[in-house]
């Protein structure tokens, strides 16, 4: 049987070669289980007093990407013009190899490296893009894409990737978890954390749609409140939609004479 990739890489671990170093070198013998509880505190006190380490731990990946001290890109700017940030990122972890163990399906472990990259990727300053998650995971861009999108359906947070973040492209998924929230009774605060965006674009998404709101009220047809908001056809039917869904009965108000 041909083994997988992941097959031998849990000997290959700092806690295997601390086993391995009790045994051959020190001589200790006995339960392996045993000698395997003192490898993990061994590696937890190694964490504890070199922290730093983690950075460049095994399996991790050093990567140059677009920093997230970007502003919205402006109409023909090109890709060398983007301030860009080199971090280090977990490519392959002990979670994978126990994952693995477990039989995870390549699908859902797929989502679970995604959401591990992009995220770390954040806490380091630095917005990958789903071209980058294809070229680390050696997936086609278009697999990527599908599972962004299971993932999005499946969790409330939004993966902080570039084209969210900087608001680039037609992908309305961003705006959709916001509003979502918003209707759902989170404070623009809390949203603004759990969005990974600023408190700046989620109050100016929660204007937008509270004025397409106050004009589906008032009876006006979609094409008009695409001129009177300068939105465009796309973003109004998702305004219209979540406002349909919270509101069924909104459309059909009438004002007091």
């Amino acid at each position: 049987m041909t083994k997988g990739p992941f097959s031998n890489l849990d000997k290959r671990t700092f806690k295997q070669a601390v086993v391995e170093l009790l045994e051959n070198e020190y001589k200790i013998l006995g339960s392996h289980k045993v000698l395997k509880l003192i490898a993990e505190d061994i590696a937890q006190l190694d964490h504890k007093y070199h922290h730093r380490k983690k950075e460049q731990a095994l399996g991790s990946l050093t990567w140059v990407s677009t920093s997230d001290e970007n502003d919205k890109p402006s109409l023909g700017q090109k890709l060398e013009e983007y301030k860009q940030e080199v971090v280090n990122l977990p490519y392959i972890t002990e979670e994978d190899i126990e994952l693995k163990r477990q039989k995870v399906s390549k699908i859902e472990h797929d989502k679970i490296r995604i959401e591990r990259l992009a995220k770390a990727a954040k806490e380091k300053g630095a917005l990958l893009t789903v071209e980058e998650l294809a070229a680390i995971l050696n997936r086609s861009t278009a697999t990527i894409s599908k599972r962004i999108k299971e993932y999005h359906k499946e969790n409330d947070d939004i993966l902080p990737l570039k084209g969210y973040m900087l608001d680039m492209g037609r992908g309305t998924t961003h705006k959709r978890k916001i509003l979502k929230l918003y209707e759902e009774g989170l404070q623009p605060p809390d949203i603004a954390r759990k969005t990974n965006h600023s408190q700046q674009a989620v109050d100016r998404y929660i204007k937008d749609y509270e004025r397409v709101k106050f004009l589906v009220r008032r009876g006006i047809e979609p094409a008009q409140i695409q001129h009177m908001t300068g939105r465009g056809k796309s973003v109004i039917e998702q305004y219209i939609e979540i406002i349909e869904h919270y509101h069924p009965d909104h459309g059909n108000d009438e004002e007091e004479s």
